[in-house]
This record gives C-alpha cells, sequence and structure tokens, in this order.
C-alpha cells in the first residue's frame, strides 16, 4: 500500500513537470513572437543632411527605417512651382548608343547648354552590348527612342513640367500632300529592309553610319565576353547572351540598307514635341549618304516604298507623334523603367503585371533608383537608396520596400529606374553615394536630373 502510493506520487510529479516545461515552453514562444513583432516599428525616419540646392530645391539624405531594415536613402526635392527649375532629360553624349558616366553627362550638358543642373539620377534601363536604352526616350520633343518594352512605365512632362507616369505607348506618322499618312516604323535605327525610319540627332551626324569593323569588334568582344555583362542587374530571370548578341548584328546589318534607300532631310519649322503637329520643311534628297541637318532630321523610306512619288526641295511637310493615354497632353521629355511603385497613393510595386520575372531583381535588398511626384504633381522626387553596407548597418531595398519609402516621402505616383551597380545621384558634379571616391560610377545610358530655368 505505500509502495503504491509512492509510485502514484512519483507519477504526479512527473507530470505535472512535463506539464509545467510544456506550458512555459509555449508562454516563452509566444513572448518571443511578440518581441519578434515589436523588432519592425511603424517607418520612421532620422535626416542625415538637408541642404538647400536652389530656391524650392532640396538635396536630403535620410535614414529610413522600414520592416527591421535600415536604409541610407538620398532624395532631391524639386518644388516645380516655386523654383526656377525644370526637370532634364540627360543622354549620354547625345548619341543613342553612347554610355558615359552621369558625372560626365551632367558636365556635358552644364557647358553645352549653360544651364546650371542642380542634381541628377540614372534613368532608363540598357541592352548590353547594344547600349540602346530600353523603353521610350524623349528630350526636348525629339525621340531618342520609341519602342515601348513589355508593360513597363515611363514618366513623361508636358511642356510645362508636369509629370505623369503611366504604361505609355508612342506612334509616329509623316503626313505628305497634306493629306496621305504614312506610319513611322521605327527612331534612329533600321532593324527591317521595309518601313519608314526617323533618325535624328541621336543616331549621328550622318546616315548611315555603318561599320563593318565595328561589327567586327564588337562580335569579338561578345565572344571573348571582355565587355563588362551585369548579369545580375537583369530584370530576367536568365541573361541571354545570344539574343543580345543577334540583336546588335541584326541593327548593324541592317544600317546598311541605308546606303540604297531614298531619303529626305527635314527641318523643324516650329519646335518638335509629342501629340503635336511637327511641320517640316523638306532641303535635300538623296539615296545615299547624308549628313545630319541641324535642327531637323533625316527620313528613309524602305523598299516597299520604291513606287512612292517622295517630296522635292521646297516642299512642306508634317511629322506627328502621338500616346496611347494623355492624348491632350504637349509631352517634351521622358524616360522609361519598371515597375510603377506607387499608384494613386497606393503602395505596391507591379513588376510581375509589367512582365519582370527575375526572383533577385523583385525581392533581393538592392541599390535602387526611383522617381515620383506627389498629388498635386508640383514635387518632383529623384531618389537613391545606397548598397547594402554591413559596417553602417544598413540596407538596399527590394522593390516592396521600395515602394513604401517612395510613398513615405510623399509620392502619389512613383516608379522604379535602373539600378543595382547603375544606381548613383549626382550633386555638384560628384557621386554622393561613394563619399570615399566621389568621381567614380560605372557608365550610364541616360539620366534624369533637375535644371535652372530663366522664367523672365
Amino acid at each position: 500500500m505505500k509502495q503504491y502510493n509512492s509510485d502514484r506520487f512519483r507519477y504526479f510529479i512527473f507530470f505535472f513537470l512535463i506539464t509545467f516545461f510544456l506550458a512555459n515552453f509555449q508562454y516563452l514562444e509566444a513572448k518571443k513572437k511578440k518581441k519578434v513583432s515589436r523588432k519592425c516599428p511603424p517607418i520612421s525616419h532620422t535626416f542625415i543632411q538637408d541642404t538647400i540646392l536652389g530656391e524650392g530645391i532640396y538635396f536630403q539624405r535620410a535614414i529610413i527605417n522600414y520592416n527591421c531594415n535600415r536604409h541610407d536613402t538620398y532624395i532631391i526635392k524639386a518644388h516645380l512651382k516655386e523654383c526656377n527649375c525644370s526637370p532634364m532629360v540627360l543622354k549620354a553624349r547625345d548619341n543613342i548608343t553612347a554610355l558615359d558616366k552621369l558625372q560626365n553627362i551632367v558636365q556635358y550638358y552644364d557647358s553645352l547648354y549653360q544651364d546650371i543642373i542642380y542634381g541628377a539620377v540614372n534613368a532608363n534601363f540598357w541592352r548590353a552590348y547594344t547600349n540602346f536604352p530600353i523603353g521610350p526616350v524623349i528630350i526636348n520633343g525629339e525621340i531618342v527612342q520609341i519602342h515601348s518594352y513589355k508593360e513597363w512605365s515611363s514618366i513623361l512632362f508636358n511642356a510645362l513640367g508636369v509629370p505623369f507616369i503611366d504604361n505609355f505607348k508612342i506612334s509616329g506618322e509623316i503626313i505628305l500632300n497634306k493629306k496621305n499618312k504614312y506610319q513611322i516604323q521605327d527612331i534612329n535605327r533600321r532593324t527591317d529592309s521595309t518601313g519608314i525610319v526617323v533618325y535624328n540627332k541621336y543616331s549621328g551626324s550622318q546616315i548611315p553610319a555603318f561599320s563593318l569593323q565595328k561589327i567586327e569588334e564588337m562580335i569579338a568582344q561578345i565572344r571573348d565576353n571582355s565587355e563588362e555583362v551585369i548579369y545580375n542587374d537583369s530584370t530576367e530571370a536568365e541573361f541571354n547572351l545570344e539574343v543580345m548578341k543577334e540583336e546588335f548584328i541584326k541593327t548593324e546589318l541592317m544600317s546598311s540598307i541605308e546606303f540604297a534607300t531614298p531619303k529626305i532631310s527635314i527641318k523643324y519649322l516650329n519646335e518638335p514635341s509629342i501629340n503635336s503637329e511637327i511641320n517640316c520643311l523638306v532641303i535635300e534628297t538623296g539615296s545615299k549618304v547624308m549628313n545630319m541637318p541641324e535642327n531637323g532630321c533625316i527620313i528613309s523610306f524602305g523598299q516597299d516604298f520604291g513606287a512612292l512619288k517622295l517630296p522635292d526641295v521646297g516642299d512642306t511637310i508634317k511629322l506627328k507623334f502621338s500616346t496611347n493615354v494623355h492624348k491632350k497632353q504637349i509631352f517634351t521629355d521622358g524616360v522609361c523603367g519598371t515597375p510603377r511603385l506607387v499608384r494613386n497613393g497606393i503602395a505596391e510595386h507591379e513588376a510581375i503585371k509589367e512582365g519582370s520575372k527575375g526572383k533577385r531583381f523583385i525581392h533581393k535588398n538592392l541599390p535602387r533608383t526611383a522617381i515620383g511626384y506627389n498629388r498635386k504633381k508640383d514635387i518632383l522626387y529623384l531618389v537613391a537608396v545606397k548598397q547594402t553596407n554591413s559596417s553602417e548597418k544598413t540596407d538596399g531595398a527590394n522593390l516592396a520596400s521600395l515602394a513604401r519609402i517612395m510613398k513615405y516621402i510623399g509620392c502619389y505616383d512613383a516608379m522604379n529606374l535602373d539600378g543595382g551597380g547603375s544606381t548613383i545621384m549626382v550633386i555638384d558634379g560628384k557621386n554622393v553615394l561613394n563619399r570615399d571616391n566621389p568621381y567614380s560610377s560605372r557608365r550610364i545610358s541616360v539620366g534624369i536630373g533637375i535644371k535652372s530655368i530663366d522664367k523672365n
């Protein structure tokens, strides 16, 4: 009887201890989860720098805390109605295939146009080897690159500098004899022996500009993989080198067709722009090499226009480029990127919707560049998030975090620009993202900045 009670007591103690430890374990786990949730407070920021670049233009550097990450964020904030300034698209060496450091591009435009560029960031993605920017590029009413890519977004500015972000598609037509309309197939490059192609100053000083030696050199670079290829900066799941190679060869070979195509050289009679007619005067006709006219362009007619009666010298024609949305706006400048980050005040990136599949591009904390504006469209934000820095305990951003950051700083609409190794912000001619070496950066194709203007 005594032994039975003793055994029963030991069993009681055993089950009590098990119950106690299980309950305590559950309590600690719940407490741990609760504690983890407390580690990520609401989004907040601490300013490191807040500088006036000019009237109504500010440069800010802030550590933005979001989702348990510290984002070293650089912001150019331009009050467009308060400052004597406007957005300005910058193209490396004024050539569609050129790349250059943003510092050099800014310096070039400063000296060429005697404008003061307060600050700038990189803009369009660009294709390896061909160096063509991806998506529309518009500078002072002239189109550098016309074709949209997948469902990528663009930001276009009207004649007053007011920004619009949308899935823009641009089309063009030439009007002969005041009534006959013909679709424009491409701008600044020919990829087919047929169709109408318009070449402007961004294609070079003469058309055609064909070089067999250039093709051979570029193929050798591709074969040897000697050119810098940014595999990890692609928006795609895989980087297809063969596709890039084929595109380059096709583009270059097609340019040789221009030796035989009928061409006209025209001068603009009014300022070029999008969604308005451009009146033009024919100043030269021919079929071989033509020099690029000042304040004008060259129009090439493909093999399918052999029977077309072309205009003579002294005749007038019209060009018209139109957008698929916001058709009543007269646009003068624009760049492309992906994806949309903020739409009508809702911070939710649209990478999948716009056609991006790369998990690294979408989810990894990387250096990022973005652009956006407030609800009234009178404040423009150019933003760069610095790369992850373990010594400073800061992180790059994924697209979801970037979207939230853009809304937090004041954006009602925003979109992502090229990032990764291309992310750069230039203030006073220096790369502010690299304090140790402010003159270092990757070469890029297109930038966008804020320039001074004389409103008098």
